[in-house]
């Protein structure tokens, strides 16, 4: 078997296919699969760890908009920069940010630059990620052709991005402190005070003059993805979130590699702070200007939040990592893992929130906390975190509401007074949305099959078919567009024609594979999508479209390709019968103690977010898991299938029979006839 095994590879494990050098072919939709090289492509050196790539900066116009920075040097309050004054007090003719007041130790560093280059953004850095006092930072900025403003004033923002782990390779840390990101606007002048009014004083200031620049794509509001025209289960449809590239987010910026959690338990509310006078057009220059700030000025390597919405209701992808996956980002210092964040783009201290940011805040909530276990978003849930930025020490365990202010569990005013008032608005429209699926009983996969005969596809309750492709195709049922919805499909063994019906796009078919391959999509790369991907046993290479080939498996093996370490990414594996032997690409290959011509199952049995290794016997209809006591359920000629059909986070056992979804624990379920195949969409 072609297969590196390391252990260490298990501490800096990331997808092989996407960091090292492959074979790599044609990925343009309805492009035919590339014959296989003459020589096999043989497998990569993985005892040193491989440096994550953003499979996004790749893509055509990965490289996306990338703003002008003025940086203009501040210098430290004992030794300013040239151009910049220090003293002792406070400006009288100054603000300081609300809540502060002046005091003899209060100390200022001013400068005023009355011509600059074009800028809408300011943002203020300093040396230290964490440990100063009290800093107030105040900013005029000149209109082009016009006045001076007033003064905007704002606070020292937090640090909610965790510490790296492992350490970065030079030992130190790249991340700096700042204030919040101030949006002024067209400008181009500019006067900066910043105040250190108790504590710590901050080194090495410095004003970052953002300007997004403009792109004709700002002034047309991107079209939202189509909704779903005719309902297809319980759980709530992702709402129209405009992707990364809609705001033009520099992929080639971004070297914060995802982590992820097991499942997303709760939401952490912001607001963004900055202004709320904006236009439509202004927003994906907000955006860049955020991204710009919190990637670059202060080395987060990314954007903190998840999503954003504007104040006209859209919603904007934020951190990346795969929408519908629950990606740890920077939004709750110390409470990042098992969260998700979501910021109200301005200030919402003392304004009111938009009617629409409440009902597209409820919509991203409720579908967020669908995906996974059922979650009442008017409970509370108990995080273990601490540390870094938060107002609790490590290891400290907490109860917050499942929708939960920032201020909650970090020292800061955020989402401010009026973004308080409407949490519970969002808790109960929210659960209003989920309905049923608040319980844990309720049955969350949607069990659908499909019927060879005619390449028809029936879907439980629904006497017509929801979907016709060719008869004798191969189901291959996955999430194909990242919505966290399984999508429907199939892959025909005779023309290697993927037909899906991606749900909130419709219909697309298209072509990978050759005959006598075995289809084996999964999520290689980590963007929340599967990849179109064929097994060849006779060469034992794995194409994945847009991605690469390596070589593991041979005849009569299986692929079971999955996330065997819970990053995010699935990894090529295969089961082999013969041997009973289980081989997971670069990370380890064991015996599994199985019945002879058991097939592989695996699923999440634990809840733990990762798969786990198991089989089905054809003879004994036993199911067994890696590490626990043999199950049997079935008869002869069942089909194994599964997954997770409750709302209780774990995979049940399940069989398919003669049209019968029997799934242990949960029910018994008419779907289909005999001699169709299941496809569970969960």
């Amino acid at each position: 078997m072609q297969l590196r095994a390391t252990r260490r590879y298990r501490r800096h494990k990331l997808v092989a296919v996407v960091a090292c050098t492959l074979t790599l072919f044609g990925a343009g939709a309805g492009g035919a699969t590339a014959d296989p090289p003459s020589r096999p492509v043989a497998p990569p050196d993985l005892a040193e760890p491989l440096a994550w790539a953003n499979p996004a900066a790749r893509a055509p116009g990965g490289a996306g908009v990338t703003p002008r920075v003025t940086r203009i040097a501040l210098g430290d309050f004992h030794r300013p920069a040239a151009g910049v004054t220090a003293q002792g007090g406070t400006l009288s003719d100054v603000p300081l940010a609300e809540g502060y007041r002046r005091t003899r130790q209060t100390r200022t560093l001013t400068t005023t630059r009355a011509t600059t280059g074009r800028f809408s953004a300011v943002g203020i850095t300093w040396r230290e990620p964490a440990g100063v006092g009290e800093v107030s930072v105040a900013v005029r900025h000149h209109v082009p052709g016009g006045a001076w403003s007033g003064w905007q004033t704002v606070a020292a923002g937090e640090n909610d991005r965790d510490a790296v782990e492992p350490p970065a390779p030079d030992g130190g840390e790249t991340r700096r402190g700042g204030a919040d990101l101030l949006w002024v606007g067209p400008s181009d002048g500019v006067q900066v005070s910043v105040t250190s009014v108790g504590g710590a004083a901050p080194h090495d200031v410095a004003a970052d003059l953002i300007d997004p620049t403009d792109v004709p794509g700002d002034a047309v509001p991107p079209p939202p993805p189509s909704t779903e025209a005719a309902p297809v289960g319980l759980r709530p449809f992702m709402p129209p979130i405009n992707r990364r590239s809609a705001w033009g987010a520099n992929e080639q910026q971004m070297d914060w590699r995802p982590q992820y959690a097991p499942y997303v338990k709760a939401v952490a509310v912001h607001h963004t702070a900055t202004s709320n006078a904006y236009s439509e057009s202004d927003v994906p220059k907000i955006l860049r200007s955020i991204y710009q700030f919190q990637t670059v000025s202060r080395g987060w390597g990314d954007i903190g939040y998840n999503v954003l919405v504007d104040r006209f209701g859209r919603l904007w992808e934020g951190r990346t990592g795969g929408l519908a996956r629950p990606v740890v980002g920077a939004q709750a210092g110390g409470f990042n893992t098992g969260t998700a964040g979501i910021a109200m783009i301005g200030n919402y201290s003392a304004t009111r929130v938009p009617a629409a940011v409440v009902e597209a805040t409820s919509q991203y909530v409720a579908w967020k906390l669908s995906l996974s276990q059922a979650i009442d978003p008017r409970g509370t849930v108990a995080l273990t975190g601490g540390g870094s930025t938060s107002r609790y020490p490590v290891g400290t365990t907490v109860t917050v509401p499942r929708v939960f202010p920032h201020r909650q569990t970090n020292p800061t005013e955020c989402p401010g007074d009026k973004g308080m008032e409407v949490l519970p608005q969002i808790r109960n429209r929210a659960t209003e949305l989920l309905g049923d699926l608040v319980k844990p009983d309720t049955v969350r996969t949607l069990m659908a099959a499909y019927r060879p005969a005619d390449g028809t596809v029936r879907l439980q309750g629904i006497p017509e078919p929801i979907f016709t492709t060719g008869p004798n195709e191969i189901a291959v049922p996955a999430d194909y567009n990242g919505d966290g919805k399984v999508d429907v499909a199939t892959w025909s063994p005779t023309t290697g024609n993927w037909t899906m019906q991606l749900s909130g796009q419709g219909r697309e078919v298209v072509q990978w594979g050759l005959p006598g391959d075995v289809p084996a999509p999964a999520d290689y790369d980590g963007d929340g999508k599967a990849e179109l991907t064929v097994f060849r046993p006779p060469t034992g290479h794995w194409y994945i479209k847009g991605v690469g080939e390596i070589q593991l498996g041979a005849p009569g093996d299986q692929p079971v390709p999955g996330d065997y370490t819970g990053d995010g990414r699935a990894e090529p594996a295969i089961w082999r019968p013969a041997t009973k032997t289980w081989a997971i690409y670069a990370l380890r290959e064991f015996r599994l103690d199985a019945e002879p011509g058991a097939v592989a199952v695996p699923a999440d049995y634990d809840g733990n977010g990762t798969l786990d290794p198991a089989t089905w016997s054809p003879t004994t209809q036993q199911f067994s898991v890696e590490g626990r006591a043999p199950v049997r359920l079935g008869d002869p000629g069942d089909t194994p299938i599964p997954g997770q059909y409750d709302g209780d986070g774990r995979a049940d056992l399940a069989v398919f029979h003669d049209g019968r979804f029997e799934i242990r624990g949960v029910g018994s379920y008419d779907v289909g006839s005999p001699g169709d195949v299941p496809m569970p969409l969960g």
